[in-house]
This record gives structure tokens, C-alpha cells and sequence, in this order.
């Protein structure tokens, strides 16, 4: 006779299903605040990149901490200004003519010169209303922006004045010794790893967008200024930026030029991309955190779809920031049970 197979039963503890629960809840909560956090995020990225340089004016210049801080916010303001001040008159001067290199549609003599009839204005006012939203879009968003870089701002002065004692922050979950230093492991791993990646990134930046104004000044193509800003902030982008800047480029020479210039910048933008994978990335990125070119194209893709452009600039610090997780912890969990074994 056939013995009758008893199915194996699964137990769930309570314990396992309040903690399912409660990380779903935690989940949900975070996608409710998801601004609150990118903006965090935002913080925790500038903290990692300016903690050296604060080290460094505390430790030579003998300076106090808040005065550190101080003094590194007022340099980078004084550097955006700069920089505004230094291209936004050549672009204000470049773009209307780019616009009719474009040959876009020109605005009407008629409207120039405020001759037209009631029918053409009561047609016009709908546009006018449009425009009005137009605007307040722009000034709000403008406004909210401010906001936002202010709170990043004021958060990351927050960070960096309690940076040393941040891991303590988790005693709120675990007194254990041995888990605090882990979470200070932890915070330590990822500033280093992300800090690296966010001077290494400007550095290209900078970089990139010099080189691109000084090859395309020399091949006398048009509207350099814009182009090279363009492929500096494009750099943003690992891997597909250098690519994409090369598109405007490529259709200003065509315009202006024919196929011929098209062929000599897509050439250019060829050899830069080139000289950068070879030679710069290298010598930037060896100390820092380096990202393969591959895994960064498919995070800024999955960024993109699941999030638009935020997500495409979120996509490869928050791989680092995991990255980081999986080698403080996952490793260490990983070779526990080999230490059960050998002992």
C-alpha cells in the first residue's frame, strides 16, 4: 500500500508578518514624501562632495566648522554667479540669431508695429491668456526652485555639522556596538564613493564643455558658446551626454555649412568622446567612483522611464548608494555562516 505523503506545512510568525507589513507601510510612506527625500538625497550628495573641502579649511586654516561651511556656500554662489555673469551676455547675443539660422517663423510686421483688428485681437487674447500661464508656470517654478536649492543648502549645513555623530542617529533601532560601527562603515563607504563621483562628474564637465568650445571655435562653426554649455551639462549624463550634445551640433553645421561641416564636427565630437573614455575618465575617475560605461547607460535608461529627468540624474548616485550597502553588509552577512562552518 501507498503510504500517504503529508504536504509540508508552512509556519509565518507573527513577527515576520508585522515586519512585512511594516515594511510595506515604510515604503508607501516614503513614496508619499518622495519629494522630502529627493531632496534629502539631494543634501547627502552635497555633503559627500564638500566634506574634504570643509576638512580641509578646518584642518589648515584652523578655521571653526560653521565658518568652514560658510565659507565654502559663499564660494559656490560666488561661482554660479560668475559663471551666469560670464556666459549669459554672449548667449543673450547668440540665440536670436541661432533662432533665424533655425529659419523659424518671424513675428509679424503688423503685430511689431501694433496695427491689426478686432477680430485678429479677439483671436490673439486666448494666446495672450496662454501666455499669462506660461509665465506664472515659469516664475513659480522658478520660485520653488530657490526653494529647493536653499533647503539643500540648509540641510547639507546640517549634515556636515553633524557629520561624525550621524550613525548615533540609529540608536533609535539597535544599541549594539558592533551595528553602530557597521552604519558608521556604512556612511563612511558611501561618502567616499559618492563625494568621488560628484567631483569627478563636474570635473568632466568643466572639462568637456572647454574642450568643446575651443574645437568648435576653431572649426568656425557658429554659436560655439551655447553648443559647448550644452555638452558640459549634458556630461551630467555619463556615456549617452557626449552623444546627445553632438545632435545640435551636428544640425547647426548642416544649416550653416552643408554636409561637409556636419562631417567635420561629427569627427570632432567622435575624437572627443574618445580622448574622454581613454584618457580623461581614467585619470579622473581612478580614485573615485568608477561605474561601468555599460550599467551606466542602463541606469540613466531605467531613471528615464520610471522618472523622467530627475531620474536619469538620480539613476547612478543611488546605484553607488546600494552598491555601498551591498559592500558594507550583504558581504559581511555572506561570509558570517563561513565563519560558523570553519569554527
Amino acid at each position: 500500500m501507498k503510504q500517504d505523503r503529508e504536504m509540508p506545512t508552512i509556519q509565518i510568525g507573527i513577527k515576520t508578518i508585522l515586519w512585512a507589513f511594516g515594511t510595506a507601510g515604510l515604503i508607501y510612506f516614503l513614496f508619499r514624501i518622495q519629494q522630502i527625500v529627493i531632496t534629502l538625497f539631494f543634501a547627502v550628495i552635497l555633503m559627500s562632495a564638500l566634506r574634504p573641502g570643509m576638512r580641509w579649511l578646518e584642518r589648515k586654516l584652523k578655521l571653526p566648522r560653521i565658518l568652514a561651511i560658510l565659507i565654502m556656500y559663499v564660494g559656490i554662489i560666488f561661482l554660479i554667479v560668475f559663471t551666469l555673469t560670464l556666459l549669459i551676455p554672449p548667449l543673450l547675443h547668440e540665440l536670436p540669431n541661432f533662432v533665424q539660422t533655425l529659419s523659424l517663423p518671424p513675428i509679424p510686421a503688423d503685430f511689431m508695429q501694433l496695427k491689426f483688428n478686432i477680430s485678429e485681437l479677439s483671436s490673439f487674447l486666448p494666446q495672450i491668456g496662454k501666455s499669462f500661464t506660461t509665465i506664472y508656470a515659469i516664475v513659480s517654478s522658478t520660485f520653488t526652485g530657490v526653494f529647493t536649492f536653499v533647503t539643500v543648502l540648509v540641510m547639507t549645513s546640517y549634515l556636515l555639522l553633524d557629520r561624525e555623530r550621524l550613525h548615533l542617529k540609529a540608536i533609535w533601532f539597535t544599541k549594539d556596538p558592533v551595528q553602530l560601527n557597521k552604519i558608521k562603515e556604512l556612511i563612511d563607504h558611501i561618502e567616499i564613493q559618492l563625494g568621488g563621483w560628484v567631483r569627478g562628474q563636474l570635473s568632466l564637465m568643466v572639462i568637456i564643455g572647454v574642450i568643446t568650445y575651443i574645437g568648435l571655435s576653431l572649426l568656425r562653426l557658429p554659436y560655439a558658446l551655447p553648443l559647448a554649455v550644452v555638452a558640459g551639462l549634458l556630461e551630467a549624463l555619463p556615456n549617452l551626454g557626449p552623444t546627445l550634445s553632438a545632435i545640435p551640433s551636428v544640425a547647426v553645421a548642416w544649416v550653416v555649412g552643408g554636409p561637409a561641416l556636419a562631417i567635420f564636427i561629427v569627427v570632432f565630437y567622435i575624437l572627443v568622446q574618445q580622448f574622454e573614455n581613454n584618457l580623461i575618465v581614467p585619470k579622473i575617475m581612478q580614485a573615485n567612483a568608477d561605474v561601468n560605461p555599460l550599467t551606466t547607460i542602463l541606469l540613466i535608461l531605467t531613471g528615464v522611464k520610471l522618472a523622467s529627468v530627475m531620474g536619469a540624474l538620480l539613476a547612478v548616485p543611488l546605484y553607488i548608494v546600494l552598491r555601498s550597502i551591498y559592500a558594507v553588509w550583504y558581504r559581511e552577512y555572506m561570509k558570517a555562516p563561513a565563519l560558523e562552518k570553519t569554527a
